[in-house]
């Protein structure tokens, strides 16, 4: 094992070119960072090897990565989700399946990553379809966690014993990361920092907003509703905001409740904008899935869904805009 590592973190080292193209350079594996040791590169604010030469089992997995002086990578908040999933697009590895830190072989549905730290279950993290969400252990044997491109890199619990890419993750702390933890506000406000909201809003997160399950009407008529209380419909663009947001809902009885955002391509099909102007985010961790036979990413409903709600497990979907949700208000002030 040790001499097959130093091999592909040699061959890691070397930039070829042909036609006067650069052809190993795409994943900046080549090129440590200043923060990071050889080998890794840094994302976000860690340090990951993408190993994409070797397909291991998730154990064999584990041991090369403490080879190189890691673990397998560990994905804790939705910050850290995004920034994978973000470099794996730029980086043209897309495609592939890889091995990442969790296990639940001890307690059925209790993932553990090595440290002994919690896995997050739910929305952003975990494969969302229509009327299903991962993991499910569907063969009575699915312990280990990886996220595989044809689920559009969501979290899947499969066989220990299977062999996949993985992702490695150096054992140090970058000074970047040092410093996040340190400065990192607390509690369940820690996304915008607590805030005083007049009833009948609700701080969530460091916002204002107002959950209107009283009143369910048209994406137009929502828009209507919550301009009538200095308000608009909800513009998330930050993946914090979506976590926080499915915990709250799931903490204090609104799940069941489909929700709409601000969000919609009626101007021009396939270009969603919120109301406040900004673009809505695509793709994962954002957006969930149709079809587990045939996986396919929302929104997938072309001119008959033009409007942008949350439900079920509170992913991004499009819907009709003439459909009857629940608005989902942000105090402006």
């Amino acid at each position: 094992m040790l001499l097959y590592l130093l091999l592909v973190l040699t061959c890691s080292l070397f930039v070829g070119e042909a036609d006067g193209r650069v052809t190993w350079n795409r994943t900046d594996l080549t090129h440590a960072s200043q923060d990071c040791p050889g080998g890794y590169t840094l994302v976000g604010t860690k340090c990951l090897m993408f190993e994409i030469f070797a397909s291991e089992t998730h154990e064999e997995a584990k041991n090369f990565c403490h080879d190189a002086q890691g673990e397998l990578a560990s994905i804790t908040t939705a910050t850290d989700f995004k920034n994978l999933v973000d470099y794996i697009h730029a980086n043209d590895l897309f495609g592939r399946t890889f091995w990442v830190d969790g296990r639940d072989e001890e307690t059925e549905g209790v993932w553990l990553t090595s440290s002994g730290e919690a896995v997050p279950l739910g929305t952003p993290f975990w494969a969302a379809f229509d009327y299903h969400q991962q993991p499910d252990n569907s063969l009575g044997n699915e312990h280990c966690l990886s996220i595989p491109s044809d689920w559009f890199l969501y979290m899947n619990d499969v066989p220990c014993s299977n062999i996949k890419n993985f992702i490695c993750e150096a054992t140090v702390q970058t000074q970047e990361e040092a410093a996040s933890a340190a400065l990192a506000p607390l509690g369940p406000s820690a996304v915008g920092g607590r805030v005083e909201c007049l009833a009948p809003f609700v701080e969530v997160g460091g916002l204002c907003l107002l959950f209107v399950t009283w009143f369910e009407d048209t994406w137009e008529n929502a828009q209507q509703m919550c301009a009538g209380t200095s308000s608009d419909l909800l513009a998330i663009t930050d993946i914090e905001v979506l976590r926080t947001l499915y915990l709250f809902i799931q903490a204090n009885g609104l799940d069941g409740n489909t929700f709409w955002l601000g969000g919609s391509d009626l101007a021009s099909e396939g270009t969603w904008v919120y109301t406040t102007g900004e673009p809505v985010p695509m793709g994962t961790p954002f957006w969930g899935l149709a079809d587990m036979s045939a996986p396919s990413q929302e929104p997938n409903g072309g001119t008959s869904e033009n409007c942008l709600a949350i439900g079920n497990f509170y992913n991004f979907r499009d819907y009709s805009c003439g459909s009857k949700f629940f608005p989902l208000c942000i105090y402006r002030g």
